[in-house]
């Protein structure tokens, strides 16, 4: 995979989370070869087939350009993994690639959405505490999980508060905005 400082694009697509949805993060990838076909199955919605994720297996076997690489095609096979139903094996790549680059917030998302699958919710509620500290172009996404989170937990003003902040951030996006219609707010006489 071919991550570059000049590409700050990172792609969004959602996946279903039991009931609720949520979504995920994957890296860009210029260039040619598998590293780049790994990325564009992330990228397309490829549901896990065993040619994609074996392609980004391939891509990891092959010399990439930096860690950054090796780091960010883990985190697209981990993409395509979790839409497998391989929790397991998504949250070892996205933890290979946290391990090269620690402060990689797609990692943190994708993790997270990993671990919640897993029915690990507070270790995946701070995986995206993690990625909002860190900050990237897809806090929406990390504020919209966490939010599925506070709601399971039925902290309702945390969920309502980061499911606002995740339609702020993406206005185009429906599915914060179909979160928000499920509340109602009402203000506190002092």
């Amino acid at each position: 995979m071919c991550y570059n400082k000049r590409m700050k694009h990172i792609a969004l697509t959602a996946a279903l989370l039991l009931v609720a949805p949520a979504a995920s993060a994957q890296m860009v990838v210029v260039g040619e070869g598998a590293a780049q076909s790994c990325y564009q199955f992330a990228l397309t919605g490829n549901p896990g087939t065993t040619s994609a994720i074996k392609t980004c297996s391939r891509a990891l076997q092959t010399d990439l350009v930096s860690r950054k690489d090796l780091a960010a095609t883990h985190v697209n096979r981990g993409v395509l993994l979790m839409r497998d139903g391989q929790y397991e094996e998504a949250i070892e790549d996205y933890l290979v690639a946290l391990e090269s680059f620690p402060n990689l917030a797609e990692a943190y998302i994708n993790y997270g959405v990993a671990l919640y699958h897993r029915g690990d919710f507070e270790e995946s509620r701070k995986a995206y505490d993690r990625a909002l500290e860190i900050g990237s172009e897809k806090d929406a996404l990390a504020y919209f999980n966490r939010a599925l989170i506070y709601e399971r937990e039925d902290n309702a003003p945390a969920a309502y508060r980061d499911y606002k902040a995740a339609a702020e951030l993406e206005p185009e996006w429906e599915q914060p905005k179909d979160a928000l219609s499920r509340f109602t707010v009402t203000k506190q006489n002092s």
